[in-house]
């Protein structure tokens, strides 16, 4: 990409991550995880901007813009994993945990804090100095090795988050019934874009050091053009969820599902089955009856908030109980059980020639907070999208 052409898309991806992190910020409760995810959001937009005054050369203008937060990375991965955290049911870091975690970045920018309160005319001296030195500028190995620590400082924090999210991969739809899951994978492809933006700047950047190829610049303006990718994806896949993804109640429930024995039925490879299971056949069927009652006779599934504990209270069980008996004697999860009733409704008022709803509103009306989810479990039962459904209907 020609230099010229540079500074318009950093700046463009500034202003989108900065309408971003404003927006999720004040659209955000104090304790909401949303705020965390704005201040990440902030932080790469910060670096946009002054990748952006660089490469227009409007550095002499606003020197005092730039160089405000040197190694932001040390800030970025402690505020990455506490937004993870929360989204993930767990309590938020008291004064002393964030202390400790945000202690690198901020011993890192003392040292480099100097430089930073020089006048405007020292800085842009300094500047066009070294613009105009034709000495091949040679890093010494305290500054490389300074560099690859505080990558690795975040590529720890990074796998700590991919930790924590995976936990949940494999859970989230017994727990869930709505774009929780979709949530999830979103913010796990942000976590990944993270890792993968490192890893090519450590790449780039031994290439350079230790193999003499490419340039200082190219490593810096790379790197910057995936952070302007990772904005933009953001905001085009709507990632700016501040609802908590699971609670602690459910955390505690997936920990415990995650600890539970089982194993993968020979004769049914598809069957999950609890090991050590002190639940008996007939209580199990017992149990089905009363989920299934709750959810078609009481028309529980039309709640677009209903949760797996919400289920296991109405209907007086424990939430653990209430899982095993829908995925070990039911045969399915809790999100694909719910949604195949509200799915079941919404084909009924398709069908009903009275009904001249639209599907957006039918999907409401049926127990969906969004279209995605509606489009989507209505593809898995019946094979094709509500609109064909209702096409077909209507040729019938």
């Amino acid at each position: 990409m020609t230099s010229s052409l540079l500074p318009i898309v950093y700046f463009a991806a500034f202003s989108h991550a900065l309408f971003l992190a404003v927006s999720l910020f004040r659209r955000s409760a104090a304790e909401a995880p949303g705020r965390l995810l704005a201040v990440v959001i902030a932080l790469l937009a910060y670096k946009l901007f002054e990748g952006g005054v660089i490469h227009a050369g409007l550095y002499p203008v606003i020197p005092h813009a730039v160089d405000l937060m040197p190694m932001m990375v040390l800030f970025l991965g402690p505020v990455f994993l506490q937004y993870v955290r929360r989204m993930t049911g767990q309590s938020p870091w008291d004064l002393k945990q964030w202390g400790l975690n945000l202690l690198p970045g901020v011993a890192v920018w003392l040292y480099f804090a100097p430089p930073l309160f020089r006048s405007a005319e020292a800085k842009v001296a300094a500047a066009q100095a070294a613009r105009a030195s034709t000495e091949e500028f040679v890093m010494p190995m305290g500054t490389i090795a300074l560099l690859l620590a505080v990558k690795l400082h975040l590529a720890s924090y990074l796998y700590a988050s991919w930790r924590e999210l995976d936990r949940f991969a494999a859970t989230i739809d017994d727990l869930r019934a709505d774009d929780s899951g979709s949530v999830l994978r979103q913010i796990r492809l942000l976590a990944a874009a993270l890792i993968l933006l490192e890893t090519v700047w450590i790449v780039l950047f031994v290439a350079k050091q230790f193999f003499g190829l490419g340039a200082l610049d190219h490593v810096g303006q790379i790197w910057l053009l995936f952070v302007a990718g990772i904005v933009m994806a953001m905001g085009y896949l709507g990632l700016h969820v501040s609802r908590f993804l699971v609670s602690r109640e459910e955390r505690s429930l997936a920990e415990t599902r995650l600890n539970t024995p089982v194993a993968i039925a020979v004769d049914e490879p598809d069957t999950v089955k609890y090991l050590h299971s002190a639940l008996p056949e007939s209580a199990a069927g017992e149990m089905a009856e009363m989920i299934d009652h709750a959810l078609l006779e009481d028309q529980l599934y039309l709640d677009e908030k209903l949760t797996l504990t919400r289920l296991a209270a109405r209907i007086d069980l424990k939430a653990h109980t209430v899982s095993q008996v829908i995925n070990q004697y039911m045969g399915t999860n809790f999100y694909k059980l719910v949604n195949r009733y509200r799915v079941q409704h919404a084909s009924a008022l398709i069908e009903d020639p009275s009904c001249h709803l639209s599907l957006e509103r039918i999907a409401m009306e049926s127990g969906f907070s969004n279209r995605v989810t509606f489009n989507k479990a209505f593809k898995e039962e019946y094979g094709c999208t509500a609109r064909d459904y209702r096409a077909r209907r209507k040729t019938a």
